[in-house]
């Protein structure tokens, strides 16, 4: 970590109701363009980061505020870590979202270490990034999983994200399967989504 980011500035916590549009932010930014391949259009006028904050306010479910901790630095939200129980995505309702949307990932559904306790997002503003605060947002959902009983984590990375297959990797995961999750101009990746797993 930076030395100008010190404890007295840096601080991680459980995000709370209010921060949902920052949340919403940063959990759009680490999706890589799945929450606007998923959702655009389906709300005219509105962005698929402003669809994600209801969701993220809520007291309940898998996208839920509860479910992240956040980064805050000079009481500014510049980071979130948000995840769950994998177990939780088998009952998730994809009722809402158009159906060749959901089938056009449908592998990720499929590429899952039942049991474990899954990292959905991780994001940091670009402009604070490789200072420390991704790892401190990682020990702490490290600690959040302990807490909650699991032996592991997983999460998905997109294959032609380098810097995030760097940073997993550097925090010990190791690849476990592949996502087939074919190029789309909504959703333009190279190389599918990749299955990582770190134990604790």
């Amino acid at each position: 970590m930076s030395p100008a980011l010190t404890d007295d500035r840096l601080r991680i916590r459980p995000a709370d109701a209010d921060d949902a549009p920052e949340l919403a932010r940063l959990i759009d930014i680490a999706g890589g363009g799945v929450y606007e391949f998923l959702l655009d259009g389906l709300m005219p006028g509105m962005t698929a980061a402003e669809m994600l904050v209801p969701g993220l306010a809520g007291r309940s479910g898998s996208l839920s505020h509860r479910q992240s901790g956040v980064a805050e630095l000079d009481g500014q939200v510049v980071g979130v870590a948000h995840g769950y129980p994998t177990d939780w995505i088998r009952t998730e309702d994809y009722s809402g979202l158009p159906p060749d949307r959901v089938a056009h990932m449908a592998e990720f559904s499929e590429t899952l270490d039942w049991g474990s306790y899954f990292l959905s997002a991780l994001a940091v503003d670009p402009d604070l990034r490789r200072q420390g605060i991704a790892g401190r947002l990682l020990g702490w959902f490290y600690e959040r999983a302990r807490t909650g009983g699991f032996d592991r984590v997983t999460l998905h990375v997109w294959a032609d994200n380098e810097a995030a297959r760097r940073l997993y990797a550097g925090e010990g995961f190791e690849e476990i399967g592949r996502a087939g999750i074919p190029w789309h101009p909504r959703l333009p990746h190279q190389g599918g989504s990749i299955l990582m797993r770190r134990y604790l």
